[in-house]
This record gives C-alpha cells, structure tokens and sequence, in this order.
C-alpha cells in the first residue's frame, strides 16, 4: 500500500500526543538520549542520573530482581494533566484508571519516516525529516514547530528511527516488535543488561523472535504446528 493511502486516514483519527488524546494520562520525561550521551536527558538538560541514584535507586542493574536496582519509570498514572485525581477512579486502588495509547500521530510519523528509508513508495525524504523533526520539537520545547532537537537528513537512518522509537514510545509496548524488524531482538548486535540472564548482556536463540504456540491452541486445532525450538 503506498504510504500516503495509509497515512491519510491515520491522520483523521489520531491525535498528536497522549496527554491530548486522555487527559488522565502524564508522560514522565525520557532520562537518556544516545544522541547526547549518557549524562544528558530528551530535553537537553543535565540527565537525573545522580537523582535516581541518590533517591535510593542503583544506577547499574547488577541483580535482576532487586526493585532499587536500576531506573524505574512512572510514565502512566492515575492523574489528570492538571494534577487531579482520575475521573471515575477505582476507589480500592486496585485497578489502573487511564487509557493506554494504542494507536497515536507520534508513532504515525515515525512509520511514514522508517518506511521512506525502507524504500516505501508514496512518500519522500524531505516530509519524513519534517514528522520526525516535530517531534523532536515537541519532546524539546513541547512546540513542534520548535527547532531545538532538530536532527539533519544525514542523521535521518533506520538506527535512528530505531533509537527515536525506544525514546517516543517507551512503555508503549512496542520495543520487542521493533527490535525483531531490525534483525536486533536475539543477535549480538543490540545487547541490554540481563539479556540472555547475562548481566553484560548475550545473543539468544533465533527462536524467540517467534512466541510459541499456546498448547491449548495446539490441541484444539490439529493442523497446527509448534514454532521451530519449541
């Protein structure tokens, strides 16, 4: 499909950011950015590292399980944009009360730029910089017509994209999927702490680019068969 027939209909729908799409919803800022190091946060000031670490939070993930190890994130909770309590809140506190964003224009504008670079037809270079660059605008002054987290055409690649999704949609659900597309998810060429139950880090098995097929599918339906590996 060319890009702009799917983009269209996208745009109609979805709204810019999660805050405007749900009010109840508050997006934490992101603690790092790969193009400035790590000592510095999305918006370009000093990073919170020594914050988190101060607080109570290691900096370092040295055990897997340990709740002080590592950063945590709070970037959905229970508040209006104003501060207030969620509208229609569960009065026990056992259940989360805010949308969660399947679908939004951030994430839009990141596809039509990936499938540009991909060799997509119906798009162009030059709109995939300026989607890209609103929202880097966004994410740095809360302006997307803001200039100060522009990046150049050059600096436009898929590696790019890759880093600017981690950063846009963090804990939106998408890195595993992401990862997989970019041939990253179980080879050597990406590695995250504990990857692979090392904690520097270590490539795993291609299978798990696949999730196994569930043993009461299996049983139901005959003519399935279980994924390589498993």
């Amino acid at each position: 499909m060319p890009i702009k027939s799917f983009l269209c209909a996208c745009f109609l729908i979805y709204s810019f950011s999660i805050t405007a799409q749900n009010p109840t919803s508050k997006p934490v800022p992101v603690i790092f950015d790969s193009d400035m190091g790590p000592d510095y946060d999305d918006v370009g000031a000093i990073a919170l590292l020594h914050a988190f670490a101060d607080s109570g939070q290691a900096k370092i993930l040295a055990t897997l399980y340990l709740g002080t190890d590592g950063y945590s994130s709070t970037k959905w909770r229970n508040k209006t944009r104003s501060g207030g309590p969620a509208p229609h809140a569960d009065a026990n506190g056992n259940w989360v009360d805010i949308d969660f964003p399947l679908f939004r224009l951030a994430e839009i504008y990141l596809i039509y730029a990936e499938a540009v670079l991909r060799g997509g037809t119906g798009g162009d270079a030059a709109t995939a910089l300026t989607y890209i660059n609103r929202l880097r605008g966004r994410a740095y002054a809360n302006d997307p017509a803001s200039t100060a987290g522009n990046i150049t055409a050059g600096q436009l690649t898929l590696p790019f994209i890759l880093d600017e999704r981690g950063r846009e949609l963090y804990y939106e659900a998408h890195r595993r999927t992401d990862l997989i597309r970019h041939g990253k998810f179980t080879t050597s060429a990406y590695l995250w702490a504990w990857k692979g139950g090392v904690a520097g880090g270590t490539q795993v098995d291609s299978k798990y680019n696949l999730f196994p097929i569930p043993s009461t599918d299996l049983s139901s339906n005959p003519n399935l068969v279980q994924n390589p590996g498993y």
